[in-house]
């Protein structure tokens, strides 16, 4: 629903050259991203198949997830910048996203060996990195920009997540309701700027 909204508010404000252009970066962009990634993802040794991450794995888990957040934070505030409804819905998107992600994050930072209080402060760190996306508002040529190019990376993140899932009745019937919350809240609050 966000990357729909995103992309029609940036084709209607700033053209479907402009919109449609930043849309296809995002994806590139995420396609780079997630290349690079795979390239530097390590292969477990016999000795480590015990112990499923090492460290320097963790850490560019933790980076990634760094300009990841900048991301969701810019997406936050395109959102808000289209109205409430919009706001409340890439807040409330990303909220479920980030609690996950962060759970999984404690999970990786203890599987390397670092105390539960300290990974919970890695994790506390690395999620300020959302509110930098403040830096970028007030300049409406840029929101356009940064909503196409939000509404592409997140197009990608939502699809590359919905095909690695395995897929039961229980996560249909969630993803469904969700998703009909979130239309909801798009449908019920006037659109206005």
């Amino acid at each position: 629903m966000l990357v729909i909204l995103l992309l029609k508010e940036a084709i209607e404000h700033g053209g479907f050259v402009t919109g449609g252009g930043w849309f296809v970066a995002g994806l590139v962009f995420s396609v780079l991203i997630g290349v690079t990634l795979k390239e530097f993802h390590h292969h477990h040794s016999e000795e480590e198949k015990e112990h499923s991450h090492n460290k320097s794995s963790t850490w560019r888990v933790l980076i990634s997830d760094f300009f990841h957040n900048i991301v969701d934070g810019i997406a936050i505030i395109a959102g808000f910048g289209i109205n409430i409804g919009a706001g409340v819905t890439a807040f409330l998107g990303i909220l479920g996203h980030q609690t996950i992600q962060q759970a999984g994050q404690q999970v990786l930072l203890v599987e390397s060996k670092v105390k539960p209080g300290k990974a919970i402060f890695i994790s506390f760190v690395v999620s300020l990195s959302i509110f930098l996306g403040f830096i970028f508002t007030g300049n409406e040529a840029l929101e356009v920009v940064l909503m196409a190019l939000s509404s592409g990376i997140v197009a990608w993140k939502v699809g590359t997540d919905m095909m690695h899932t395995n897929w039961n009745k229980k996560m249909i019937l969630g993803f469904m309701v969700g998703a009909l919350i979130l239309a909801l809240i798009l449908v019920l609050i006037p659109h206005e700027h």
